[in-house]
């Protein structure tokens, strides 16, 4: 008892009222902070400076930028955090060229749409121009090409549109590998379930549309088999074959010994 040390109460008075004051002064500050937070958030919301200044596009090599801002319904001047961005991916995602959209807010004022797009996986040739036709089976006649693409088949003489889409679904199902050595692609009769395929490599195929992806699977081991120079045609059916055409020099002399015969 003799070693502890007593403080007077009336040495603590000023140390609590110290204390006090402190907690004070932090809760008024807080309160004017807080004040002044709500009035610059309202201030905000309501001025031009959560407004949409721009509209930036990514992804898009198919289409025009300008095309999917439009599609998204969304404007510069609206406000940023009102904007219904669901709302508009669903809007860009309406491009039959596009498979999907994502669309996020950039603080402070800028969107930003990102654009997956769909493979052009075939050309419909109209009046000499070439439509590019996508895996969903539409079409953008705006986006017509004048000279002859490369990057994907053209499709020759097509009028029915089930069998079309009938077409491209095989297409779409069919390796990179072998989809892409098709040139050209013709119906062969009326009903257009049977195919006249033009190869990149010289060969000439037959085939149908029904089993197209299962028929053509083999076509690059089918093909190492062929001699190119040889004029026919290969059928890739159930079980591929090929049809040799006849010479047409062999055919001029077995016309000519038949009509010796007759005379």
């Amino acid at each position: 008892m003799g070693d502890r040390k007593v403080v007077s109460v009336h040495d603590r008075i000023p140390a609590l009222r110290e204390q006090r004051k402190k907690r004070a002064n932090r809760r008024v500050i807080l309160t004017i902070s807080t004040f002044f937070l709500l009035i610059g958030i309202v201030v905000y919301f309501q001025s031009p400076l959560s407004h949409i200044r721009s509209i930036e596009v990514d992804g898009v090599v198919t289409g025009e930028e300008g095309e999917v801002t439009v599609k998204s319904g969304l404007t510069t001047g609206e406000s940023i955090w009102a904007a219904d961005l669901n709302s508009a991916e669903s809007g860009v995602e309406e491009l039959p060229y596009v498979m999907s959209a994502s669309i996020s807010r950039s603080f402070p004022t800028t969107l930003h749409i990102d654009v997956q797009e769909r493979e052009r996986v075939a050309y419909l040739e109209e009046n000499g121009s070439f439509v590019p036709v996508y895996a969903n089976g539409e079409s953008m006649p705006d986006q017509s090409l004048d000279q002859l693409p490369g990057d994907a088949p053209i499709l020759y003489g097509w009028e029915d549109k089930s069998q079309l889409d009938m077409f491209l679904s095989e297409l779409e199902e069919l390796e990179d590998g072998v989809a892409n050595h098709i040139s050209e692609v013709h119906p062969v009769n009326r009903d257009n379930d049977v195919l006249r395929l033009y190869m990149n490599d010289g060969i000439e195929v037959e085939t149908y549309i029904n089993n197209f992806a299962e028929y053509m699977s083999t076509y690059s081991l089918v093909a190492e088999e062929l001699n190119s120079s040889e004029p026919g045609i290969l059928h890739m059916k159930m079980s591929p074959y090929f049809e040799t055409f006849a010479n047409p020099e062999e055919e001029e002399e077995n016309g000519e010994e038949e009509e010796n015969t007759e005379a």
